[in-house]
């Protein structure tokens, strides 16, 4: 155990908005808080997450734009809400722990313990304490970290304002859109891997008449109308399938990469992250069809 806090020293509550809740009230109380001393040791102003996206100026959103598919955008939508306390919401968001009875905590020392994928972490709580431990030994001197969890890079970013370089669970959405047909929302996994529903999708809507009605009677009644794709269909609908995933992803990583030199390191991190997940999804196209055109 690199960790053990009793319960009774966090602020504990069922949700991320009650957490907040709670936080801003203690803060509200001052000296009077019995959380003071550890509600003192917590950032005093909104300054000091000033690279979460939802605090950023007009300005650095601005290098965003058209780069990412909106994806930062939409998580600051997602992300905003007005009627919490800004500060305590970010404290919660980028601070608290998930516990094992389904609640949420701000756990004092937990909260200050920095990120690594790599760091095989695991909490328990007995007889009222939270018990935290790792799979390593830590040396010495030597800054003892915890994994925050199997985090995309637009996790990190939006929620604790970073990015990391190399991060082996970064994952990219981006969308397909058809003339008459819903949008298609492609996810390109860490190994490079597509999304198995999107492909069905895509099987379907550019099969022709004859190739759904061949998938139709081939895979039989029984089956929902997106799983008759889950095989392919014919050599000419999966290279058309292929083509357009390849093309697709090649022109968000050229647009992604086009702002990588921002100057700006943090944006520039992130959508250098964005262009190399989707460049792995495209060597997997490739694995399939070496000499696919696109």
């Amino acid at each position: 155990s690199i960790l053990s806090v009793p319960l009774d020293a966090c602020l504990v509550a069922n949700t991320k908005e009650e957490l907040a809740e709670k936080l801003a009230h203690e803060k509200s109380l001052g000296k009077s808080s019995e959380y003071a001393p550890y509600v003192q040791m917590l950032p005093p102003d909104l300054d000091a997450f000033r690279d979460f996206p939802r605090f950023w100026s007009d300005e650095r959103r601005d290098l965003l734009f058209g780069l990412d598919g909106g994806e930062v955008e939409r998580r600051i939508a997602t992300d905003e809400r007005k009627e919490l306390d800004p500060w305590a919401y970010a404290c919660v968001s980028s601070r608290s722990n998930f516990l094992s009875d389904y609640r949420f905590s701000i756990t004092p020392l937990l909260d200050f313990l920095n990120h690594d994928p790599l760091v095989e972490t695991s909490a328990t709580i007995e007889n009222g304490v939270l018990n935290l431990s790792t799979n390593k030994n830590w040396k010495a001197n030597e800054e003892v970290k915890i994994s925050y969890g199997a985090l995309s890079n637009i996790d990190t970013l939006c929620d604790y304002g970073f990015v990391m370089e190399n991060n082996p669970y970064n994952f990219e959405l981006l969308e397909i859109r058809f003339l008459g047909n819903p949008t298609v929302a492609v996810a390109v996994y860490p190994d490079g891997s597509v999304d198995k529903s999107a492909i069905y999708m895509l099987r379907e809507n550019l099969a022709t008449p004859e190739e759904q009605a061949m998938a139709a009677m081939s895979q039989g009644e029984s089956l929902s109308a997106l799983m008759k794709f889950a095989k392919p269909i014919s050599d000419r609908n999966e290279l058309d399938v292929y083509a357009l995933l390849a093309t697709t992803l090649d022109d968000a990583a050229s647009t992604a990469s086009s702002g990588a030199d921002s100057g700006d390191t943090l944006v520039s991190t992130y959508l250098s992250g964005r262009a190399s997940t989707l460049r792995m999804g495209i060597a997997k196209l490739l694995e399939k069809f070496p000499d696919l055109e696109y």
